[in-house]
């Protein structure tokens, strides 16, 4: 079966289209090409286009569901995710999660309508070096990793602290994320 060349593009549904493209507009600093009262196209790189946004008819229905958890960018360094993070909280726009997942160091924010965005720097320096630590046991145990402080990264990284150690993963936070959890859902759970 042929596999796609490419990931091209994102098509978001929104009951306040201003306000959805301006957030984009702001975070990627996407150019757009077309504009009509009901959708809005645009890109940031030399892609035709990788967002299109739509108007939904009428006011949000309070019990509206999005099922999309998010959608991923990769930074090449962590020095560009630090930048990014940067940008963001200028605006006031913070993570939702700031998680060191073992093969990248991810943050997630929520756009205006909900629509989870992640941002994330690979911590090996190929796939095949990121593919090997998630076949890991320490991976394979928790496939969640850790949250981490990212005013901390960013400190770090500014202070001159190498990319290697402010990412390095630190297998007994990412095992007391695991205890906790399973120590969550078991408080969770109906007792019969």
């Amino acid at each position: 079966m042929p596999r796609p060349a490419r990931f091209a593009h994102v098509v978001l549904q929104t009951f306040d289209l201003k306000r959805l493209v301006d957030w984009y507009t702001y975070v990627f600093d996407l150019e757009v090409y077309a504009e009509s009262p009901r959708a809005v196209i645009g890109s940031y790189d030399e892609e035709h286009h990788r967002f299109a946004f739509t108007q939904f008819p009428g006011e949000k229905v309070e019990s509206f569901f999005n099922p999309l958890k998010h959608v991923a960018y990769a930074y090449d360094t962590l020095g560009d995710l630090m930048a990014q993070y940067k940008h963001m909280k200028a605006r006031g726009y913070h993570p939702v999660e700031s998680v060191n997942h073992g093969p990248t160091l991810s943050l997630y924010y929520a756009d205006p309508d909900g629509n989870g965005v992640e941002f994330f720097v690979d911590r090996f320096a190929t796939m095949e070096e990121s593919k090997a630590f998630m076949a890991s046991p320490a991976f394979q145990k928790n496939l969640f990793g850790y949250y981490f402080d990212p005013e901390k990264a960013l400190a770090d990284f500014e202070q001159g602290v190498p990319a290697e150690k402010v990412w390095e993963y630190d297998q007994e936070a990412a095992d007391r994320h695991l205890e906790a959890q399973k120590a969550k859902a078991a408080a969770a759970a109906p007792t019969s």
